[in-house]
């Protein structure tokens, strides 16, 4: 009886290390820093037209032209995750995109630089509600390492703001922390 006690519970710990082990590699193995409590956490970035769109029949509504959001969410142990998703609408066909991408981060502190290193990403296409692709990016198809310079500053309001450049090029988008 003790053996048929004893056999689950060693099967379901075995288990539970496997998804562990499974959930740390999928960050990957590049190089990482530990992220500072002010930069932990989520910060979202987001755009829309104020062109909207109604199909021939008035009563069914189409969308935006163009919708945008970014976000990212940095762990304090170094690792990342980002979102990203868009919207257009041209000649009434409404097309997503959407990926989300994990790695490492270095941030260095002194010089205001954020290098991201993708491990992987998964990417899904929708046009009209159908979808075309949903799928893991092939790592040929992935941007393995971005960089980027930062300014933390705070909005009239009180939320903080992450002013983000790629390449430290370029307007700065404003991340805010949610």
């Amino acid at each position: 009886m003790y053996k048929l006690l004893i056999l689950p519970a060693v099967l379901f710990s075995l288990l539970l290390s496997a998804c562990e082990k499974d959930k740390k590699d999928s960050y990957g193995d590049g190089p990482k820093t530990e992220v500072s409590a002010s930069l932990q956490g989520v910060w979202m970035y987001g755009n829309f037209s104020m062109t909207e769109y109604w199909s021939q029949n008035p009563a069914d509504y189409i969308g935006n032209a163009f919708e945008l959001a970014i976000a990212f969410k940095f762990n304090a142990n170094g690792t990342y995750e980002q979102y990203f998703t868009s919207r257009t609408v041209t000649t009434g066909i409404s097309t997503y995109h959407q990926s989300f991408t994990r790695g490492t981060v270095e941030i260095n502190e002194a010089t205001k630089t954020i290098v991201t290193h993708a491990a992987n990403a998964h990417y899904k296409q929708t046009k009209n509600g159908q979808t075309i692709q949903d799928r893991n990016l092939e790592k040929s198809e992935i941007t393995a390492t971005t960089t980027y310079t930062y300014e933390e500053t705070t909005a009239p309001n009180g939320t903080k703001v992450l002013k983000l450049k790629l390449n430290g090029n370029g307007n700065a988008l404003d991340f805010l922390k949610k």
